[in-house]
C-alpha cells in the first residue's frame, strides 16, 4: 500500500533511481493443470495462487445453489480481509471468462492487471516520490511456477517515469527494446476484447 510504498521510498539513494517488479504468480502441476502446484518437499499438489483460485472460487459460488461455506482451510473465508479485497477488485474484471481457454489463467492476467493499477495508484498518489528519486521503473508480469523445469516469468510491461515536475512523471513505454513484441493473449483469454480490456488503463483498479 501507499504506506509502505513510501516507507520504501527511504530507501533510495539521493537523486536515485527505484526499480519496481511485481508478478502474481500460478502454479502448473506435473499434469498440466493450471492453478495447481506439487511444492518442493510436499506429496500433496496445492492451490497456487491460492488466493486468487479462493477469490475466484468465491465469486463462482455466488450463483451456485449450494455456495462454497466461509471458514475452515480451503482459501474461501469470507471474513478473510485479504481475500473480500481480492474478490471484490476481481469480480468486475471477470467479464468474457466464459470465453477463455482456462478460467484460472484468465483469473491470473486479471490478478496482473489489478496489481499494476494500485502499483499506478501508490506512485501518483505519492506526490512526494520525486523528492526522494529521479526515476521509477516500474517491471510487470506473471511468475509461472511449474512442478519441473523451473519456473518462469512472462513480462507484460516494462515502463519508466522520469521526474518531470508533474506528480505522474514522464512515463516512457520500454517493453519492446526490452523483450520484443508483446505477447498474442487472444488464444488464452478468448477474444480480442479481453485483451484490450487486459490493457485498458483507463478505469483503474481502486481499493
Amino acid at each position: 500500500g501507499k504506506s509502505g510504498f513510501r516507507a520504501f521510498l527511504h530507501h533510495v539513494p539521493d537523486e536515485g533511481k527505484l526499480l519496481v517488479m511485481f508478478a502474481p504468480h500460478v502454479g502448473i502441476d506435473a499434469a498440466g493443470k493450471v492453478g495447481a502446484l506439487q511444492r518442493d518437499g510436499q506429496t500433496k499438489v496445492s492451490k497456487a495462487c491460492g488466493a486468487a483460485v479462493g477469490a475466484y472460487g468465491v465469486i463462482s459460488s455466488k450463483g451456485a445453489a449450494t455456495p462454497k461455506p466461509s471458514g475452515g482451510n480451503d482459501d474461501t473465508d469470507l471474513f478473510d480481509p485479504q481475500l473480500n479485497t481480492i474478490v471484490n477488485l476481481l469480480e468486475p474484471r471477470l467479464g468474457g471468462i466464459e470465453l477463455a481457454v482456462d478460467p484460472i489463467s484468465f483469473v491470473t492476467y486479471q490478478m496482473y492487471a489489478i496489481v499494476r493499477d494500485l502499483i499506478d495508484e501508490c506512485v501518483e498518489g505519492t506526490p512526494d516520490v520525486w523528492d526522494f528519486a529521479n526515476e521509477v521503473s516500474i517491471v510487470g508480469g506473471i511468475m509461472i511456477n511449474r512442478y519441473k523445469g523451473g519456473d518462469f516469468f512472462q513480462p507484460l510491461s516494462f515502463e519508466t517515469r522520469v521526474k518531470d515536475g508533474s506528480s505522474k512523471g514522464k512515463v516512457i513505454d520500454l517493453y519492446e527494446d526490452a523483450f520484443g513484441a508483446k505477447p498474442d493473449l487472444v488464444g488464452v483469454l478468448g477474444s480480442e476484447e479481453a485483451v484490450a480490456n487486459l490493457y485498458d488503463r483507463s478505469k483503474r483498479a481502486k481499493l
